[in-house]
């Protein structure tokens, strides 16, 4: 047997389900059989969708900035192995923002982890934690840009309660340290409160 992970979509509720199905050995079934059979294979759970980053806190050489950043995320979700509850989950952030001090912010980051389910009947609300790095460029008017990138893989974590994300909130587990393009430490960001929008 194996777990085929497939999105149900209903009318009333939009429930994604992991479904159980016995590993088939017969001929592919045509027609309308072999759209449905297609619908059900193993496939990961990918989506794009809109984010905000409202609150985020940076201290760069001293000096304290809040910033509110928008943009876009993305999410993909790897098909679990069977009577498995944990899987791999990878993701793409881009958000900006323009700030009166700083200038204009860019924010990209990329980053794998996995997802925990509740139950192979209802996988959500699911645990998220994930491992990024990234690169925030700062460019104000008149001025070469400046690209910080983060020290270390920094850690986000939080859940989700449907797919795609909507309203769900991931948030830095630690500050993540900025470093220039020498290596040294100039900056941190202490907060990073990412959710997930409408599309």
């Amino acid at each position: 047997m194996n777990i085929r992970f497939a999105t149900a979509v209903a009318a009333a509720a939009g429930a994604v389900l992991l479904t159980v199905a016995p590993a088939a050995t017969a001929a592919a079934p045509a027609g309308p059989a072999a759209a449905a059979s297609t619908a059900q294979a193993a496939v990961p759970l990918q989506a794009e969708f809109p984010v905000a980053v409202t609150g985020v806190e940076m201290n760069l050489n001293g000096q304290t900035h809040t910033l509110n950043l928008t943009g876009k995320a993305s999410l993909t979700i790897e098909a679990p192995t069977f009577g498995d509850l944990e899987t791999k989950v990878a993701g793409t952030l881009t958000v900006t923002a323009e700030d009166p001090d700083l200038g204009k912010i860019v924010v990209e980051s990329k980053g794998v982890g996995t997802a925990s389910f509740n139950s192979l009947l209802q996988p959500f609300p699911a645990k998220l934690e994930l491992s990024a790095t990234g690169n925030v460029t700062i460019q104000k008017d008149g001025m070469d840009p400046v690209t910080l990138s983060t020290k270390a893989a920094v850690q986000l974590g939080g859940e989700i309660n449907q797919f795609p994300p909507r309203g769900d909130l991931l948030d830095l587990q630690s500050p993540a340290e900025l470093v220039d393009a020498n290596g040294e430490t100039v900056g941190t960001v202490t907060e990073f409160p990412l959710t997930a929008l409408p599309s």
